[in-house]
């Protein structure tokens, strides 16, 4: 499997198999649904090695002996308890540190388990390594992490769950998928599951099944007037426009997404000039002639910069700017800027009217090809 912190599972499960447990285990990270299953998993096997009852504490405004007492009283149905905790940042420091550590060192029992699931859903709900307490449980047992992967690995995650269900999850379907759905483990999971049902009678999912079932996302809608714009087409333009703002979408939003997507363009167009223009037709060329045109972060990283977004959707920048000149694009994100700051300040209309203007004011200008 491809899942960054997989292997370290594997290894914490086997051992747990193996009869090597320990009193504490720590499952934390920013991905949340890895986080819960593999907390599920680890919980289950201590379950069936030991015969002890998996419960689940909120252990929010619970002191650390009210805790460790739960866990240790004995039951009537089973040898022991496993105890999946959440909510329990407040023992991590000070006293509630000292006295937690001590009751784990004063001894759980023999089948009395503590599983610390940190999926950072909230503070209370967080892992900080630099805590004593933190420290202190790393030091007692067994700690995972598991963290936002990559979209790479998340693609093949995806085709692996699809072969389970019998099914070929084809490359192009899930590079749209990832670029529809995002990163978020549990969504894209909850997306397949409608495809795999979508696609009940059929072998392959393609791309063309998931057109049919995950909708466009407000930046693909952006993109779309963004296009139009480029295509000085007015009519469609505005179109789609009134479509987004009716939806409900603020103008500044809207005005955030023509920003980011404009410096974008300008940035693939500067990458793509800068190694010699190469051509490319499909995705497949284009990963292997241009995807690696620019150092990652080359803009300053983060959702602005063009080297750091999905693979997909940095070709389809690349794709659109090989249409658009340098001068052009500079002069478009002039005007967007510009229009920002009147719909910011006020000097001007409201800010509907002040996109409404930008956009007819980008169609009048038109588009020149490079």
């Amino acid at each position: 499997m491809a899942i960054e912190g997989a292997k370290e599972l594997s290894t914490v499960l086997s051992a747990i198999r193996k009869g090597r447990t320990k009193p504490v285990y720590v499952v934390h990270g920013s991905e949340g649904y890895l986080v819960r299953t593999a907390a599920d998993a680890l919980a289950n096997a201590l379950a069936e090695g030991s015969g002890a009852e998996v419960v689940r504490i909120d252990a929010a405004g619970r002191s650390p002996e009210t805790l460790l007492e739960e866990v240790a009283s004995p039951t009537l149905f089973a040898p022991g308890t496993v105890a999946l905790l959440r909510n329990f940042s407040h023992l991590l420091t000070g006293e509630s540190a000292d006295r937690l550590l001590a009751g784990i060192d004063a001894g759980l029992g023999e089948s009395n388990f503590l599983v610390f699931v940190a999926a950072g859903d909230g503070p209370a709900d967080k892992i900080d390594k630099r805590f004593k307490g933190t420290k202190g449980l790393l030091a007692r047992g067994a700690a995972i992490e598991l963290n936002t992967q990559k979209p790479e690995h998340l693609a093949v995650w995806l085709s692996e769950k699809a072969a389970e269900e019998g099914k070929v999850l084809e490359p192009d379907a899930a590079t749209l998928l990832l670029e529809r759905a995002g990163r978020d483990m549990e969504t894209l999971r909850r997306e397949l599951d409608k495809a795999l049902l979508f696609c009940l009678d059929q072998k392959r999912i393609a791309a063309d099944d998931l057109e049919k079932l995950i909708g466009r996302s407000r930046e693909d809608a952006v993109w779309d007037v963004g296009e139009a714009v480029a295509s000085r087409d007015p009519v469609r333009a505005m179109a789609l426009l009134d479509d987004l703002l009716d939806a409900g979408t603020y103008p500044l939003a809207i005005l955030t997404l023509l920003i980011r997507q404009t410096r974008h363009l300008l940035q693939a167009r500067l990458l793509w000039e800068g190694a010699g223009r190469p051509s490319f037709g499909d995705y497949r060329s284009f990963q292997s002639r241009v995807a690696s045109a620019g150092e990652s972060g080359a803009f300053g990283r983060g959702a602005d910069d063009v080297t750091t977004i999905h693979p997909f959707a940095r070709f389809k920048r690349f794709e659109a700017a090989r249409r658009r000149s340098v001068g052009e694009l500079r002069a478009v994100l002039s005007r967007l800027c510009r229009a920002d700051r009147e719909a910011k300040t006020g000097v001007a209309a409201g800010p509907r009217e002040v996109l409404e203007e930008l956009v007819l004011d980008l169609c009048a200008r038109g588009s020149r090809a490079a």
